[in-house]
Protein backbone atom coordinates (compact mmCIF):
# COMPACT_ATOMS: atom_id res chain seq x y z
CA UNK A 1 0.00 0.00 0.00
CA UNK A 2 1.21 3.42 -0.58
CA UNK A 3 1.05 6.07 2.16
CA UNK A 4 1.83 9.89 0.98
CA UNK A 5 3.16 12.91 3.30
CA UNK A 6 2.43 16.25 2.47
CA UNK A 7 4.26 19.07 3.77
CA UNK A 8 6.17 22.00 3.79
CA UNK A 9 9.59 20.93 2.74
CA UNK A 10 11.30 17.84 3.66
CA UNK A 11 14.77 17.73 4.98
CA UNK A 12 15.30 20.73 5.90
CA UNK A 13 16.60 21.26 10.01
CA UNK A 14 12.76 22.50 11.35
CA UNK A 15 10.78 20.69 13.90
CA UNK A 16 7.84 19.76 12.01
CA UNK A 17 10.25 18.39 8.99
CA UNK A 18 11.73 16.15 11.44
CA UNK A 19 8.70 14.88 12.28
CA UNK A 20 7.81 14.23 8.87
CA UNK A 21 11.07 12.19 8.38
CA UNK A 22 10.51 10.56 11.52
CA UNK A 23 7.16 9.08 10.44
CA UNK A 24 8.53 8.33 7.02
CA UNK A 25 11.52 5.91 8.46
CA UNK A 26 8.89 4.33 10.64
CA UNK A 27 6.75 3.58 7.97
CA UNK A 28 8.60 2.56 4.91
CA UNK A 29 9.30 -0.76 7.29
CA UNK A 30 5.64 -2.31 6.47
CA UNK A 31 4.45 0.98 3.42
CA UNK A 32 5.42 2.32 -0.30
CA UNK A 33 6.04 5.79 1.08
CA UNK A 34 6.03 9.21 -0.61
CA UNK A 35 6.71 12.74 0.09
CA UNK A 36 4.94 15.36 -1.87
CA UNK A 37 6.49 18.98 -0.94
CA UNK A 38 7.23 22.42 -2.41
CA UNK A 39 10.66 22.87 -3.81
CA UNK A 40 12.30 25.89 -3.03
CA UNK A 41 12.60 26.87 -7.31
CA UNK A 42 10.69 26.88 -9.81
CA UNK A 43 11.45 22.98 -11.19
CA UNK A 44 9.96 20.25 -10.29
CA UNK A 45 12.40 17.23 -8.92
CA UNK A 46 11.96 13.76 -7.93
CA UNK A 47 14.78 11.91 -5.81
CA UNK A 48 15.14 8.53 -3.90
CA UNK A 49 16.03 10.07 -0.17
CA UNK A 50 16.70 7.05 2.33
CA UNK A 51 14.32 4.65 0.18
CA UNK A 52 11.39 7.10 -0.07
CA UNK A 53 10.17 8.69 -3.21
CA UNK A 54 10.72 12.95 -2.51
CA UNK A 55 8.94 14.73 -5.08
CA UNK A 56 9.94 18.44 -4.90
CA UNK A 57 7.26 20.44 -6.69
CA UNK A 58 8.02 23.78 -8.82
CA UNK A 59 7.55 27.07 -7.39
CA UNK A 60 6.54 30.25 -8.92
CA UNK A 61 6.29 32.54 -5.90
CA UNK A 62 6.74 32.88 -2.31
CA UNK A 63 4.23 35.45 -0.70
CA UNK A 64 4.04 35.07 3.02
CA UNK A 65 6.19 32.41 4.21
CA UNK A 66 3.53 30.44 1.25
CA UNK A 67 4.58 28.64 -1.08
CA UNK A 68 2.74 29.16 -4.93
CA UNK A 69 3.25 25.96 -6.88
CA UNK A 70 0.09 25.57 -9.63
CA UNK A 71 0.99 22.06 -10.28
CA UNK A 72 0.66 21.00 -6.24
CA UNK A 73 -2.46 19.41 -7.18
CA UNK A 74 -2.08 17.38 -10.18
CA UNK A 75 1.02 16.02 -8.34
CA UNK A 76 -1.11 15.30 -5.36
CA UNK A 77 -3.61 13.29 -7.73
CA UNK A 78 -1.24 11.70 -9.82
CA UNK A 79 0.27 9.94 -6.34
CA UNK A 80 -3.30 8.12 -6.18
CA UNK A 81 -2.68 6.95 -2.74
CA UNK A 82 -4.16 5.01 0.00
CA UNK A 83 -3.32 6.98 2.59
CA UNK A 84 -2.59 10.91 2.37
CA UNK A 85 -1.21 12.23 5.40
CA UNK A 86 -1.18 15.99 5.50
CA UNK A 87 1.18 18.18 7.80
CA UNK A 88 -1.04 21.76 8.96
CA UNK A 89 -1.26 24.65 8.92
CA UNK A 90 -0.42 24.38 5.21
CA UNK A 91 -2.56 26.52 2.64
CA UNK A 92 -0.83 25.01 -0.47
CA UNK A 93 -1.61 21.37 0.61
CA UNK A 94 -4.89 22.40 1.96
CA UNK A 95 -6.44 23.65 -1.30
CA UNK A 96 -4.42 21.05 -2.96
CA UNK A 97 -6.44 18.04 -1.44
CA UNK A 98 -10.03 19.95 -2.10
CA UNK A 99 -9.13 20.80 -5.65
CA UNK A 100 -7.60 16.90 -6.09
CA UNK A 101 -10.67 15.19 -4.85
CA UNK A 102 -8.63 12.41 -3.76
CA UNK A 103 -10.87 9.19 -3.19
CA UNK A 104 -8.42 7.82 -0.18
CA UNK A 105 -8.29 7.81 3.66
CA UNK A 106 -6.77 10.39 5.09
CA UNK A 107 -5.65 12.04 8.39
CA UNK A 108 -3.72 15.15 9.12
CA UNK A 109 -1.13 15.85 11.64
CA UNK A 110 -1.93 19.15 13.18
CA UNK A 111 1.28 21.08 14.51
CA UNK A 112 0.12 24.38 15.16
CA UNK A 113 -2.57 27.32 15.35
CA UNK A 114 -2.19 30.69 13.31
CA UNK A 115 -1.15 33.05 15.91
CA UNK A 116 -0.22 35.84 13.30
CA UNK A 117 -0.86 37.04 9.81
CA UNK A 118 -4.86 37.25 11.49
CA UNK A 119 -5.86 39.24 8.59
CA UNK A 120 -5.56 35.61 6.98
CA UNK A 121 -8.29 33.94 9.17
CA UNK A 122 -11.42 35.29 7.52
CA UNK A 123 -10.17 33.73 4.12
CA UNK A 124 -7.82 30.95 5.06
CA UNK A 125 -10.13 28.96 7.98
CA UNK A 126 -13.85 28.36 5.69
CA UNK A 127 -10.95 26.10 3.51
CA UNK A 128 -9.41 24.50 6.27
CA UNK A 129 -12.73 23.81 8.19
CA UNK A 130 -13.59 21.52 4.82
CA UNK A 131 -10.25 19.91 4.98
CA UNK A 132 -10.68 19.10 8.82
CA UNK A 133 -14.74 17.92 8.07
CA UNK A 134 -13.58 15.51 5.39
CA UNK A 135 -10.52 13.89 7.72
CA UNK A 136 -10.92 10.65 8.83
CA UNK A 137 -8.21 10.99 11.82
CA UNK A 138 -6.43 14.32 13.28
CA UNK A 139 -3.16 13.56 15.51
CA UNK A 140 -2.13 15.89 18.10
CA UNK A 141 0.92 16.28 19.62
CA UNK A 142 -1.16 16.64 23.24
CA UNK A 143 -4.49 16.59 24.84
CA UNK A 144 -3.62 20.23 26.51
CA UNK A 145 -3.31 21.29 22.38
CA UNK A 146 -6.24 19.90 21.38
CA UNK A 147 -8.76 21.38 23.58
CA UNK A 148 -6.92 24.82 23.95
CA UNK A 149 -7.23 25.31 20.16
CA UNK A 150 -9.91 27.88 18.91
CA UNK A 151 -9.69 25.16 15.59
CA UNK A 152 -9.77 21.81 16.78
CA UNK A 153 -12.08 22.02 19.81
CA UNK A 154 -14.73 21.29 17.49
CA UNK A 155 -13.37 18.16 16.05
CA UNK A 156 -12.71 16.58 19.40
CA UNK A 157 -14.13 13.29 17.77
CA UNK A 158 -11.56 12.69 15.28
CA UNK A 159 -8.62 13.72 18.02
CA UNK A 160 -5.97 11.18 18.34
CA UNK A 161 -3.13 11.80 20.61
CA UNK A 162 0.24 11.32 18.84
CA UNK A 163 3.54 12.42 20.80
CA UNK A 164 6.60 13.37 19.15
CA UNK A 165 9.38 11.90 20.21
CA UNK A 166 13.27 11.69 19.80
CA UNK A 167 15.94 8.21 19.06
CA UNK A 168 17.74 7.71 22.10
CA UNK A 169 20.36 6.76 18.91
CA UNK A 170 20.57 10.61 18.23
CA UNK A 171 22.06 11.99 21.04
CA UNK A 172 24.20 8.86 22.88
CA UNK A 173 27.48 9.53 24.35
CA UNK A 174 30.40 9.06 22.59
CA UNK A 175 34.12 9.94 22.79
CA UNK A 176 34.07 12.71 20.56
CA UNK A 177 30.40 14.49 22.34
CA UNK A 178 32.16 13.73 25.83
CA UNK A 179 35.68 15.26 24.52
CA UNK A 180 33.48 18.39 23.32
CA UNK A 181 31.46 18.52 26.96
CA UNK A 182 34.59 18.74 28.53
CA UNK A 183 35.76 21.12 26.69
CA UNK A 184 32.98 23.13 26.70
CA UNK A 185 33.05 23.23 30.67
CA UNK A 186 36.40 24.75 29.84
CA UNK A 187 35.45 27.80 27.37
CA UNK A 188 32.20 28.55 29.78
CA UNK A 189 32.78 28.51 33.53
CA UNK A 190 30.47 28.54 35.98
CA UNK A 191 27.13 27.48 35.37
CA UNK A 192 25.41 27.51 32.02
CA UNK A 193 22.25 28.06 30.90
CA UNK A 194 20.93 26.89 27.18
CA UNK A 195 18.81 27.63 24.42
CA UNK A 196 17.99 25.46 21.63
CA UNK A 197 15.69 26.69 18.95
CA UNK A 198 14.64 28.82 15.65
CA UNK A 199 15.43 32.62 16.22
CA UNK A 200 11.78 33.68 15.68
CA UNK A 201 9.60 35.49 17.61
CA UNK A 202 6.83 33.51 19.56
CA UNK A 203 10.31 31.71 20.80
CA UNK A 204 10.41 34.59 23.53
CA UNK A 205 14.53 34.85 23.23
CA UNK A 206 14.39 38.78 24.00
CA UNK A 207 12.80 37.95 28.10
CA UNK A 208 15.18 35.36 28.36
CA UNK A 209 17.73 37.86 27.29
CA UNK A 210 16.17 39.94 29.66
CA UNK A 211 15.95 37.90 32.51
CA UNK A 212 19.76 37.01 32.45
CA UNK A 213 20.24 40.23 33.65
CA UNK A 214 19.36 38.83 37.14
CA UNK A 215 21.35 34.64 36.34
CA UNK A 216 25.00 34.93 37.41
CA UNK A 217 25.66 32.45 34.82
CA UNK A 218 26.65 32.36 30.67
CA UNK A 219 24.02 31.57 28.51
CA UNK A 220 24.43 29.99 25.07
CA UNK A 221 21.73 30.18 22.59
CA UNK A 222 22.00 28.29 19.66
CA UNK A 223 19.94 28.50 16.33
CA UNK A 224 19.68 30.69 13.25
CA UNK A 225 16.54 33.04 12.30
CA UNK A 226 15.29 36.37 10.80
CA UNK A 227 16.27 37.77 14.44
CA UNK A 228 19.72 37.24 14.87
CA UNK A 229 20.78 40.86 14.96
CA UNK A 230 17.55 41.76 16.61
CA UNK A 231 18.74 39.92 19.81
CA UNK A 232 22.68 40.62 19.08
CA UNK A 233 21.73 44.25 19.60
CA UNK A 234 19.71 43.54 22.57
CA UNK A 235 22.43 41.47 24.43
CA UNK A 236 24.98 44.70 23.32
CA UNK A 237 22.57 47.49 24.60
CA UNK A 238 21.77 44.84 27.99
CA UNK A 239 25.88 44.99 28.53
CA UNK A 240 25.68 40.96 28.26
CA UNK A 241 27.86 40.05 25.77
CA UNK A 242 30.65 38.59 27.75
CA UNK A 243 27.78 35.86 29.17
CA UNK A 244 25.09 35.61 26.27
CA UNK A 245 26.53 34.41 23.22
CA UNK A 246 24.67 33.17 19.76
CA UNK A 247 26.42 29.97 18.63
CA UNK A 248 24.19 29.45 15.44
CA UNK A 249 23.82 25.74 13.98
CA UNK A 250 25.58 23.21 15.71
CA UNK A 251 25.35 19.51 14.74
CA UNK A 252 23.99 16.66 16.66
CA UNK A 253 27.05 15.66 18.46
CA UNK A 254 27.40 19.26 19.63
CA UNK A 255 24.31 19.51 20.56
CA UNK A 256 24.63 16.62 23.24
CA UNK A 257 27.80 18.01 24.30
CA UNK A 258 26.12 21.34 25.28
CA UNK A 259 22.87 19.60 26.66
CA UNK A 260 25.37 17.67 28.46
CA UNK A 261 27.13 20.78 29.76
CA UNK A 262 24.00 22.55 30.81
CA UNK A 263 22.78 22.81 33.66
CA UNK A 264 19.37 24.05 32.79
CA UNK A 265 17.50 24.53 29.89
CA UNK A 266 15.14 27.72 29.05
CA UNK A 267 12.00 27.54 26.46
CA UNK A 268 11.05 31.09 26.94
CA UNK A 269 8.15 30.22 24.55
CA UNK A 270 5.45 33.82 24.76
CA UNK A 271 2.34 31.98 22.74
CA UNK A 272 0.61 29.07 20.87
CA UNK A 273 2.80 28.90 17.71
CA UNK A 274 5.10 26.84 20.34
CA UNK A 275 2.84 23.60 20.43
CA UNK A 276 5.16 20.96 21.47
CA UNK A 277 8.64 22.37 21.96
CA UNK A 278 10.76 19.33 21.13
CA UNK A 279 13.82 20.80 21.83
CA UNK A 280 12.45 20.13 25.74
CA UNK A 281 12.75 16.36 25.01
CA UNK A 282 16.23 16.70 23.83
CA UNK A 283 17.53 18.29 26.93
CA UNK A 284 15.61 15.95 28.93
CA UNK A 285 16.73 13.18 27.35
CA UNK A 286 19.78 13.98 28.43
CA UNK A 287 19.15 14.67 32.09
CA UNK A 288 18.53 18.63 31.56
CA UNK A 289 16.03 20.22 34.06
CA UNK A 290 13.89 22.22 31.52
CA UNK A 291 12.42 25.54 32.14
CA UNK A 292 9.53 26.25 30.19
CA UNK A 293 6.33 28.79 30.13
CA UNK A 294 2.68 27.82 29.93
CA UNK A 295 1.22 29.26 27.02
CA UNK A 296 -1.90 26.36 26.81
CA UNK A 297 -0.02 23.82 24.69
CA UNK A 298 2.04 20.72 24.83
CA UNK A 299 5.24 22.40 26.54
CA UNK A 300 4.38 21.91 29.76
CA UNK A 301 2.62 17.98 28.76
CA UNK A 302 6.41 17.52 28.27
CA UNK A 303 7.62 19.66 31.03
CA UNK A 304 6.20 18.62 34.40
CA UNK A 305 6.25 21.77 37.24
CA UNK A 306 8.67 20.15 40.02
CA UNK A 307 9.01 16.84 38.25
CA UNK A 308 11.09 17.13 35.19
CA UNK A 309 11.57 21.06 35.27
CA UNK A 310 9.61 24.72 36.36
CA UNK A 311 7.16 26.20 34.73
CA UNK A 312 6.22 29.98 34.59
CA UNK A 313 4.10 32.81 33.06
CA UNK A 314 5.12 34.04 29.20
CA UNK A 315 6.55 37.03 28.74
CA UNK A 316 7.79 37.62 32.55
CA UNK A 317 11.57 38.04 32.83
CA UNK A 318 11.15 38.17 36.49
CA UNK A 319 10.02 35.06 37.20
CA UNK A 320 11.76 33.27 34.46
CA UNK A 321 15.32 34.56 36.18
CA UNK A 322 13.75 33.54 39.45
CA UNK A 323 12.85 29.36 37.84
CA UNK A 324 16.67 29.58 36.34
CA UNK A 325 18.24 30.66 39.33
CA UNK A 326 16.51 28.07 41.85
CA UNK A 327 17.30 25.15 39.85
CA UNK A 328 20.79 26.52 39.55
CA UNK A 329 21.22 27.31 43.47
CA UNK A 330 19.80 23.81 44.51
CA UNK A 331 21.63 21.22 43.35
CA UNK A 332 18.92 18.56 45.23
CA UNK A 333 16.28 20.02 42.79
CA UNK A 334 18.17 20.10 39.53
CA UNK A 335 19.41 16.55 40.74
CA UNK A 336 15.18 15.21 41.22
CA UNK A 337 14.64 17.24 37.88
CA UNK A 338 17.31 15.91 35.78
CA UNK A 339 16.31 12.13 36.87
CA UNK A 340 12.48 12.81 36.31
CA UNK A 341 13.45 14.34 32.89
CA UNK A 342 15.12 10.91 31.79
CA UNK A 343 12.41 8.81 33.17
CA UNK A 344 9.59 11.17 31.86
CA UNK A 345 11.30 10.81 27.92
CA UNK A 346 12.02 7.22 28.47
CA UNK A 347 8.10 6.32 29.17
CA UNK A 348 6.43 8.79 26.71
CA UNK A 349 8.53 10.16 24.93
CA UNK A 350 11.21 7.53 22.75
CA UNK A 351 10.91 7.33 19.01
CA UNK A 352 10.39 3.62 19.66
CA UNK A 353 6.86 4.98 21.35
CA UNK A 354 5.74 7.14 18.87
CA UNK A 355 6.25 4.88 16.34
CA UNK A 356 4.71 2.40 17.91
CA UNK A 357 1.80 4.78 18.28
CA UNK A 358 1.86 5.54 14.27
CA UNK A 359 1.87 2.10 13.15
CA UNK A 360 -1.39 1.35 15.16
CA UNK A 361 -3.26 4.43 13.96
CA UNK A 362 -1.90 3.25 9.80
CA UNK A 363 -3.00 -0.30 10.82
CA UNK A 364 -6.32 0.47 12.04
CA UNK A 365 -7.24 2.81 9.21
CA UNK A 366 -5.73 0.79 5.99
CA UNK A 367 -7.03 -3.04 7.96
Amino acid sequence: MKVLQVAHYYGSPGGIERVVSQFCACLKQEYEVEVLVANEGAKTEETIEDGVRVTRVGRVAHINRMSICPTFPSWLKKKNPDLVHLHLINPLAELSYLVSNLRCKAIATYHMDITRQLWMKPIHQPMLDRVLNKLDRITVSSQRFAENSPVLSRYMDKIHILPFGISEERFKATPFNRSLTEEFKKQYAGKLVLFVGRLTHYKGLSVLVEAMKKVDATCVIIGTGYLRETIKEQIKEEGLEDRVHLIGHASDEELAAYYDRADVFVLPSINRTESFGITQLEAMSRGTPVVCTEVGTGTTTINRHEETGLVVPPQDPEMLSQAINRILSDEALAHKLSKGAVERYKTYYSEAVMWQNLRSLYSELLA
